[in-house]
Parts: C-alpha cells; structure tokens; sequence
C-alpha cells in the first residue's frame, strides 16, 4: 500500500514539475518552487528524489508516456494500413493544449539533457524505443504491400522521426489555429509513401 502511495507521490511531483517546465521554463524549476506548488516542504521533496536532475527526469517521463500513450492508442486503433499510420503521427505531434504541454518540456529537456548525463541518457532511451516502435509499423506496413518497399524500412523511420520531431519544435512556436494547416505537408510526404497502384 505504502509503494503505491510512493509512486503516487512521485508522479504527482513529476506532473507538477513538468508543468512549471512547460509554462515558465526549465529555470523556473527549483525545489522551492516545485514545494510551493505542490503546497509541501522541500523536506518532503527529497524524500521522493534525490536530485533537481531526478525531478528533471521524471518531467520528461511523464511527458513522454503521455505522448506514448496516445501514439499507443492511434497505433491500437485502426487495421495496419497507411491511413493508419496517419493517426500516430497526428497523436505524436503538438496540435492541442495537452500536447503542447508535453512537447514544451521536451524541448525544455533536450537543451538539459546536452549537459547533464543521466538526463542524456533517458532522452535517448526513449528515443530509440519509439524509433523502434516506428521502425517495426513500417516494416509491417511494407510486408502487407501498403508502403513503399523500395525504400529501406530504417530510411523512412529516420526520416519519419526526424521530420515529427522538427516539425513539433516548429508548431510550438504558432499560435494553435494555425498548427493543424501547418502540418499538413507532413501527410502529403506521408502520402508519396503509397506502392504504385
């Protein structure tokens, strides 16, 4: 019972932290804000993590599982086809309030990450995971005739992976009427993917 309640705690810290990440900036994170927030001590914070680093980390997870649970549920939606794959990238990029806040504090945590190791290394992690998930659609995209098999599976991945990452920095950046219209030109590519009928 006391672990649940532990874990509990833990997220709700990582929650708080990851909005004050998203709404003032990765330096607006202190342990006295994050307490003050969370209407608790410092104290009590460090029985829960360590570190800011630990804290910092934990922001990141929670963004990334939310955006990983809503990418789980596109994939878990539909029948494997191209048009499907459309929903996942739709779910991996920034277009509401929700996901806005979760790409704020990753993008706030690619900057931390590049000087801080344990922070690198989770961002990386869960990087490769996600390339893998993308990778094995792909390939399963390609064996049932619906992608384009001329093209290596690991290229469009890349590419595919690269391409939803900048565009989510870019779409941060415009005002929400704007964002869906804005990523578009990410289906069209998608589309040129088709075999040949």
């Amino acid at each position: 019972m006391r672990k649940v309640d532990h874990d509990s705690r833990r997220e709700e810290v990582a929650e708080a932290a990851a909005r004050l990440i998203a709404e003032k900036g990765l330096e607006a994170l202190t342990t006295r804000a994050l307490a003050k927030s969370l209407g608790c001590s410092i104290g009590v914070l460090s029985h829960y993590f360590s570190s800011k680093e630990e804290i910092v980390i934990a922001a990141f997870r929670w963004a990334d599982q939310r955006i990983d649970l809503r990418m789980q549920e596109a994939i878990a939606h539909g029948n494997p086809s191209l048009d499907h794959f459309f929903p996942v990238i739709k779910a991996g990029l920034p277009l509401d309030e929700e996901s806005d806040l979760e790409w704020r504090v990753r993008l706030n945590l690619h900057t931390f990450a590049l000087t801080h190791s344990d922070s690198l290394r989770a961002e990386r992690e869960k990087d490769q995971q996600f390339h893998e998930l993308m990778e094995g659609m792909i390939r399963s995209l390609q064996q049932q005739g619906q992608l384009r098999s001329d093209l290596s599976a690991e290229d469009i991945t890349n590419v595919a992976f690269d391409l939803v990452i900048g565009a989510a920095k870019n779409l941060v950046l415009r005002p929400f009427a704007e964002r869906e219209a804005r990523a578009e030109y990410l289906f069209r590519l998608i589309e040129q993917l088709r075999p040949p009928a």
